[in-house]
């Protein structure tokens, strides 16, 4: 039985699905199907019942992923060790990120991770913020990038920088100054985004909105073309913005910001790819933003995100 074996093992438990566990482990889903068989053999039993659709583990098979899981884990910390002689990192990193994190340093950040982490396969995925802390407690993933603080036992939270709240006015909007309080925007329809971003609640938050707004959206950019037709403002990330605008307004001081921090698991290891990643991501991030003393941190609920 090899390590192979046992990645491939878990991965048709997790997808239920040799095509897209196959895809997963970046292999042919003959070769998967064969290896897994072999393991069988070995064994002497099923893991796997083929006859469900979706495929089912056995009884047996739960008890084997299980082992496989922690045996794969150990493995991997073997590899970490061996890497901490060289200059390079290596190995595999899932990475989820939030869609209003993601949109603008994932564009900063991508060709510096091939260049910077040659030996690194990173899989990165936009998502909410509960599902980054469900498959991080069930190791599907290994890191988040998202708002903090969250203040959940199990889950460690490496601060990365802080990133201010932004007022984007509609064009004909006749009270605008160089910064803005709660009494410029108070008589304009806010427009948010949907139930399930952190963004949504925060910005409810800083603009004591505790009813519906009038709008709610999925995106950014759906946000930015309804306040474009004139029906409402909408609080924007700092960093999301790539232009200069005299209706794109920043708070008075201090202003409101969100924390946006590396999440990983109690017990994650490879804190060589960690601290390296860290510093990548503060490079793109302006010098200005990397401390909190100038801002009032908005903190984040999870609960309805």
């Amino acid at each position: 039985m090899t390590i192979t074996q046992l990645r491939y093992i878990v991965a048709l438990d997790q997808f239920k699905s040799f095509a897209k566990a196959a895809e997963h482990c970046l292999v042919a889903q003959p070769t998967l199907s064969l290896q897994i068989q072999k393991v069988e053999q070995e064994l002497g039993f099923d893991l796997f019942d083929r006859k469900k659709n979706p495929i089912i583990t056995t009884k047996l098979g739960k008890e084997v992923v299980e082992q496989a899981k922690s045996t794969l884990k150990e493995a991997d910390k073997l590899f970490e060790i061996a890497g901490q002689w060289k200059d390079e990192p290596a190995g595999n990193i899932s990475l989820g990120i939030i869609p209003t994190v993601s949109n603008y340093l994932i564009p900063s950040i991508y060709k510096k991770l091939q260049t910077e982490f040659p030996k690194v396969n990173f899989r990165i995925s936009e998502l909410p913020t509960l599902t980054i802390i469900e498959k991080l407690e069930s190791e599907e993933i290994d890191l988040g990038i998202l708002a903090t603080p969250l203040k959940i036992p199990n889950i460690v939270e490496h601060q990365l920088y802080y990133e201010p709240f932004v007022v984007y006015y509609p064009k004909d909007a006749k009270e605008k100054s160089a910064s803005v309080s709660m009494k410029h925007i108070e008589k304009y329809p806010l427009l948010v985004l949907g139930e399930e971003h952190c963004f949504r609640h925060q910005s409810l938050k800083i603009c004591n909105r505790n009813a519906l707004a009038k709008i709610e959206s999925g995106s950014v950019e759906t946000l930015k073309r309804m306040v474009d037709m004139g029906i409402g403002v909408t609080l924007l990330p700092k960093l999301a913005v790539d232009k200069v605008s005299d209706r794109i307004v920043p708070f008075q001081t201090p202003e409101p910001a969100r924390e946006i921090s590396l999440v990983y698991k109690k017990g994650f290891y490879k804190t060589k790819i960690l601290n390296k990643l860290t510093n990548l991501i503060l490079s793109v991030i302006p010098k200005e933003y990397h401390k909190k003393e100038k801002f009032k941190v908005i903190g984040v609920s999870i609960a309805q995100d």
